[in-house]
């Protein structure tokens, strides 16, 4: 297990969407990965009746408990996830990673702010070299962390087409926000994989021709 895949709920409006998380595993799962998947155990922003669109008022869930729906139980908190035994992460997309891991996305006026617990997590991956994949609203935290302001850009003129950070490892693919079609978000998240597996053997090559050069100075 050397990636993990960070979950934020169950369903595209109040959680991780459900094709975009499914189309991640099967392509982890073609290239031979066993992803470990992990999401806070903090409370939902909101929930969304996905039958009108409409806000449920009163109605409280736990962001492990449902995305523990999603990936059948075989889930781990975040809090007890050690970032440094991973060498890569993906976030999948829907409005979870958006509302769940911050205060006041979806509020009109209210400050924004990412929960503790998710800036540690990922900054390790930012400030430690490792790949990021990202797919659709999966990026806004990741932005958001950096202080990037969030850019509305054109659909890409294919869907293995991706916008990649090299300086940072951050590799990203629209997902169901610029394509209706499921294979054309599943071509976009299999060119997203394989560019991540890329990096992580390139990590893994530099890292190999540096080790001499280490011993030899200790």
């Amino acid at each position: 297990m050397r990636i993990g895949v960070l979950l934020g709920g169950c369903g595209l409006y109040d959680g991780t969407d459900v094709h975009e998380a499914v189309l991640t595993l099967l392509a982890l799962e073609r290239h031979g990965e066993k992803p470990l998947l992990v999401a806070p155990a903090i409370p939902q922003d909101r929930t969304i009746d996905h039958l009108t669109g409409d806000e449920v008022p009163g109605e409280t869930r736990d962001v492990l408990r449902e995305s523990a729906r999603l990936a059948r139980g075989r889930i781990q908190p975040l809090a007890e996830c050690r970032a440094a035994d991973l060498e890569a992460l993906i976030i999948p997309g829907g409005y979870g990673p958006a509302v769940n891991f911050s205060t006041g996305f979806a509020r009109l006026g209210a400050p924004r702010r990412i929960v503790p617990e998710v800036v540690e997590f990922v900054r390790h991956f930012l400030d430690s070299g490792k790949p990021i994949g990202l797919v659709g609203l999966g990026e806004i935290p990741v932005r958001t962390i950096l202080g990037q302001e969030m850019e509305s850009s054109s659909t890409p003129a294919a869907p293995g087409t991706l916008v990649v950070d090299l300086e940072r490892r951050i590799v990203h693919t629209p997902g169901s926000g610029a394509y209706a079609r499921l294979g054309d978000v599943q071509a976009g998240i299999e060119a997203m994989v394989r560019d991540v597996l890329r990096l992580i053997d390139e990590r893994r090559a530099h890292a190999a021709a540096d080790a001499p050069a280490r011993e030899a100075g200790t």
